[in-house]
Order: C-alpha cells, then structure tokens, then sequence
C-alpha cells in the first residue's frame, strides 16, 4: 500500500533519522520532502500502526485514489 507520513513539526529537523527508522520498519522510503515534513512511499499491509509509534511521526496515512468521470458524462 502506498502511504504518506507526516513529521511531527517540532520533529522536522529530524526527518531524515525518522525516514532511517521507517525503513528499518519496513516501509519502501521513496521521498523525502523534509521543508513540508512529509515521507512517501510503500509500506506492506498490517504494519502500519507499527510506525505510527515511532517518535517524531504525526500520522500514517494509506494513499487514496480519487477518480472524477469526465466533464460530458451524465453525472455532471
């Protein structure tokens, strides 16, 4: 599953340890966005709540997938 995970803003300076620690949780780090406190990447069901508990992270969140239909569909 894809996931976003939020740093803690006091924990900003510290992304990049906690990016460490996420791998080593399991997590397939693919970004780093540490001005906006923010890993990306992939992460295999059920182990979620695991990183939630490390120190410094504000939230694990699953990526969610939002498709609109096209604009001359009945819907509009």
């Amino acid at each position: 599953m894809q996931i976003t995970v939020t740093v803690r803003h006091d924990y900003l300076s510290d992304t990049g340890r906690i990016a460490e620690q996420l791998t080593a949780g399991g997590m397939h780090v693919e970004n780093v966005l540490s001005t906006l406190g923010m890993i990306t990447g992939s992460l295999p069901d059920g182990q979620r709540a695991a990183l939630a508990g490390i120190e410094g992270v504000e939230s694990v969140d699953e990526d969610r997938q939002v498709v609109l239909p096209p604009p001359d569909s009945d819907v509009q």
